[in-house]
């Protein structure tokens, strides 16, 4: 199958005061991390969508991950996911997993799982189960690509997952729901 990673990076770390993609992490940065995660998967193509401090950050980035500027980041992540799979949907993927650059438990793990959840139950949607809620990452079938591109706000694709609740398999990451937004939260990079 032909897949796609679209990590959404865009947010302006307003509660932590400094863009959280260029925290240090695990011997390099957040983001980075989230990126060489996603490379030594090796599950597909791997894109970035930055907005907020894009000039910091982009410079930081490996040149071989394709990146785009979304100037409409403040709109929120359902804007930030609909510009990515716009600028991506002509690639005639068979379906697009959607990480975010700041959950310090992601790995390469959770999304071999993913990919093993929809190869084994033909899912439309994958979604992380996290301890508390769910979440990114998630995959989503090639037939959902075009209501991805319509997304608005900032609550991310949880009206398509709704929409097509019985098309939804779950993969357990536990510690999902922790992402860096807050001083207290650097304590997970640690």
């Amino acid at each position: 199958m032909k897949i796609a990673i679209l990590i959404i990076a865009a947010g302006a770390s307003r509660r932590l005061g400094q863009p959280k993609q260029l925290l240090p992490y695990k011997n390099t940065f957040l983001l980075d991390y989230v990126i060489q995660e996603c490379k030594a998967s090796k599950i597909g193509d791997i894109y970035l969508v930055l907005g907020a401090n894009c000039e910091s950050i982009q410079p930081k980035i490996d040149t071989s991950i394709s990146s785009f500027f979304n100037e409409n980041w403040p709109q929120g992540m359902g804007n930030s996911i609909a510009f990515g799979v716009q600028k991506i949907i002509h690639k005639n993927y068979d379906g697009i997993i959607i990480a975010v650059g700041d959950q310090p438990f992601f790995n390469r793990h959770i999304l071999q799982s993913i990919i093993n959840k929809m190869s084994e139950t033909n899912a439309s949607i994958v979604v992380s189960k996290y301890k508390n809620g769910k979440g990114t990452p998630c995959f989503f079938n090639k037939k959902l690509l075009t209501e991805l591109t319509q997304l608005k706000g900032d609550i991310g694709a949880k009206p398509i997952i709704k929409k097509y609740k019985h098309q939804v398999e779950i993969v357990n990451f536990l510690n999902g729901n922790i992402d860096i937004d807050t001083i207290d939260d650097l304590k997970y990079l640690r």
